[in-house]
């Protein structure tokens, strides 16, 4: 990273202020391109999109269990475990797999078609899990459901990020991270409260699985009607040519992209770690009921969503990137960190907040340089990232599981030493060539 905020990248410079861009000659650049900057009706389409994906993601959390048991007579404790486990690790391992190659066909087809493709799939995956009665029929739906949400999230960004204005850029993504904070965070209450209707006949008899599977249901219904405005309201536009004697647009820079690919992977299992830990510690050693540990989670999402909005409204100017990304690096530390000496609800209250705090600026901070940083390629970066981002959470989920069995002192302590030192690398990146320019400019002492 040089002295004016860029990362360097041998004759390829990925400018990180957040101020407008500016054209070869110097001059403030206003041009946008893409639908949604000259639509706010196709941006707000976009955080549609964005929501109802993540809220049939929160919708099947909570009543996977509950549908396995009556919907799919799965009864044994240990198999419903079992299956809830894995059904939520299918759909995972299609969005790690789907992700990236979604992001690339929409770098030659255009976004439109593949959100629209993405969102009419999502759509009849969540309905036709509702109608689901086998096992392994459930696992093929969900699959589906994975890859086709991994249409949605990463081309919804790219969209985005298809405007000149770097700070606008930085809000949309802002608004999008937040419209994924508050769809996850919606899911388990619509499921909780449709699942809870009172069911007057018999199970076998009943309309589409019941109650219990309504919140699939109606998941896909909302997403039926976010596809008909994303029809009407997102058009396809060709990007801005510049004239020929205009230089074309900043290429891509690979060692950048990478580095903000690593951090959001670290990020991601981070939080994945964070997650099962809390849920395990807050019962087994601090000893909480199921209802305060929901306050928690609730807690951690709010958090992510106040952060992100304030990042949206009031984008930092003053701190660079760096800065942010190595102090929202340290606040997961410290989360962590805390977690295993907490001993009752106010301490993990603390704690939580440190921790989504950090993950709150840094989902959104890390999108927006991944899209800086890849020039034209904005759908297949991002849909690296958002692959990186979902096997970060499944790998960081399953390693706190196995080792909170053995050492979880250890385990805390190990993870909140990786995140330390990735924020101090981050420091040094953001330091090291401004310290390099001082050394060489310093009188030499005979």
């Amino acid at each position: 990273m040089s002295e004016n905020g860029k990362l360097s990248n041998g004759d390829t410079d990925v400018s990180l202020d957040l101020g407008h861009p500016r054209d070869p000659n110097g001059n403030a650049s206003d041009r946008s391109i893409g639908v949604v900057a000259k639509s706010s009706a196709g941006f707000n389409t976009l955080l549609a999109a964005t929501f109802v994906v993540f809220l049939g993601y929160g919708t099947v959390l909570p009543i996977l269990p509950l549908f396995l048991d009556r919907v799919l007579a799965v009864t044994t404790p240990g198999d419903v475990s079992l299956h809830t486990g894995l059904l939520t690790g299918v759909y995972t391992l299609a969005l790690f797999g789907f992700a990236p190659l979604w992001g690339s066909l929409s770098d030659r087809l255009g976004r439109r078609p593949v959100l629209l493709w993405g969102l009419a799939g999502f759509a009849l995956a969540m309905l036709g899990f509702s109608l689901t009665r086998n096992l392994p029929l459930a696992y093929g739906v969900r699959a589906l459901a994975g890859a086709f949400a991994a249409a949605v999230i990463p081309v919804a960004l790219a969209q985005a990020a298809e405007c000149d204005d770097a700070t606008r850029r930085a809000r949309r993504f802002a608004w999008l991270s937040a419209a994924s904070t508050l769809g996850f965070l919606s899911g388990p209450m619509l499921s909780g409260w449709l699942a809870s209707i009172p069911m007057v006949m018999p199970q076998s008899e009943m309309l589409l699985g019941g109650p219990v599977a309504w919140p699939f249901v109606v998941t896909a219904g909302l997403a039926g009607a976010v596809w008909l405005l994303l029809y009407h309201h997102v058009r396809e536009q060709s990007a801005h040519r510049p004239p020929a004697d205009e230089p074309a647009g900043e290429p891509a820079s690979p060692r950048a992209i990478g580095g903000f690919l690593t951090l959001t992977l670290l990020a991601m299992l981070g939080l994945g770690a964070f997650e099962v830990g809390l849920s395990l510690q807050a019962r087994q050693s601090i000893g909480l009921d199921p209802f305060r540990v929901g306050l928690l989670f609730t807690e951690c999402s709010l958090v992510m969503l106040a952060v992100q909005l304030l990042w949206s409204a009031y984008p930092p100017k003053r701190l660079s990137p760096g800065h942010l990304i190595g102090g929202a690096f340290l606040l997961m530390a410290g989360g962590i960190l805390g977690l295993p000496y907490a001993s009752g609800f106010w301490e993990a209250f603390v704690v939580v907040g440190l921790l989504g705090a950090g993950s709150g600026l840094l989902i959104p901070l890390l999108a927006y340089q991944v899209s800086l940083a890849s020039g034209p390629a904005q759908g297949a970066a991002l849909g690296k990232q958002t692959a990186l981002a979902s096997l970060g959470q499944a790998v960081g989920s399953a390693g706190a599981g196995m080792l909170f069995v053995g050492s979880a002192l250890g385990t805390y302590w190990g993870l909140a030493v990786v995140l330390f030192v990735t924020a101090i690398v981050t420091f040094v990146v953001h330091y090291h060539p401004r310290v390099i320019a001082l050394v060489k400019h310093a009188p030499r002492q005979d």
